[in-house]
């Protein structure tokens, strides 16, 4: 195994650790109090993120396999470095847990489903596809709920002095994000197209990833939600789980070139969404510090 495949999952466990040290059970139950943005957020990716790269691709004119990859990624869940990015961008860290959480359940049924009609639409086979149910739960126990927990046990037991300590924690977040990020865009594990059909990929995959960003944040928007939630909605639907699309499309499918989409955008869309994070970050990071230093009061965390 390659550094990176070991290195990797360690780090991506501290990172989620991090996240439970911001999060509250209180926090939850706010999220549950309304479940229907829950409902929507959850439903949107599913209609409305493979129906935007249907037009994507149909626009650019890019090839029926690379068109069948790009629908495994959208039915792909949300990543668990959606909820890290969220976390470091001071956005609602407890709805975005819940919506990757949700959609990895889901993914159970809805993966098989899409992707097949993807299949079908772009390239005339609607292909069995079997879902690597181990995987999908490991990452749930391993990624999600295990880090979470253990962090949000920290934060109980130190109190809320931790919360001085969440400015530092982040940007050690950042580092790591950042490393984990050029780590898969130099290692990739896939062949990519070349000449002309890679810099059309390129194109397609941001412009996936701006659209996918674009659908989150109307959305919530439409149901009135803050700029918090918006954010977390923003990144819910435009980082996707990468790992679980190569493993569909090469483990499952057996087809090498369904997996093209997702490493073009591990090397674009993704760190596209990173630098969001951390832009927001920083920026709600010095709107705070200017706060303090005026006199000021952070606001309430009740959303």
């Amino acid at each position: 195994m390659e550094p990176t495949q070991l290195l990797g999952p360690f780090i991506l466990f501290l990172l989620m650790l991090i996240v439970g040290l911001q999060l509250t059970p209180a926090d939850f139950r706010r999220v549950l109090a309304r479940p229907r943005t829950v409902v929507v957020g959850t439903l949107g990716q599913l209609i409305l993120l493979p129906l935007m790269t249907w037009a994507v691709i149909t626009l650019l004119g890019l090839s029926p396999i690379f068109g069948a990859g790009a629908v495994i990624l959208a039915a792909s869940p949300g990543a668990g470095m959606s909820n890290v990015m969220v976390a470091v961008a001071g956005a609602h860290v407890a709805l975005s847990v819940t919506l990757t959480a949700v959609s990895s359940v889901l993914a159970v049924f809805t993966l098989p489903m899409l992707t097949a009609l993807g299949m079908e639409v772009f390239i005339g086979d609607a292909s069995e596809v079997e879902i690597p149910l181990g995987y999908l739960m490991s990452q749930m126990a391993m990624f999600l709920l295990l880090p979470i927990t253990a962090g949000m046990s920290v934060r109980a037991w130190l109190g809320e002095g931790v919360r001085r300590f969440i400015p530092w924690i982040n940007r050690i977040a950042v580092v790591a994000i950042v490393v984990l990020t050029v780590a898969s865009m130099s290692g990739g594990q896939t062949t990519l197209p070349a000449g002309g059909d890679l810099v059309r990929a390129l194109l397609a995959s941001t412009l996936w990833t701006l659209a996918a960003m674009g659908i989150g944040w109307g959305l919530a928007a439409l149901l009135d939600l803050d700029e918090d939630d918006r954010f977390a909605f923003l990144i819910e639907f435009s980082a996707r789980n990468i790992a679980l699309a190569f493993i569909v499309a090469i483990s499952s499918l057996e087809r090498r070139d369904l997996a093209f989409f997702g490493g073009v955008y591990a090397r674009t869309g993704y760190p596209l969404a990173v630098a969001i994070s951390v832009i927001r970050g920083r920026r709600a990071s010095a709107r705070g510090r200017a706060r303090e230093s005026s006199g000021g009061v952070d606001r309430d965390v009740d959303r």
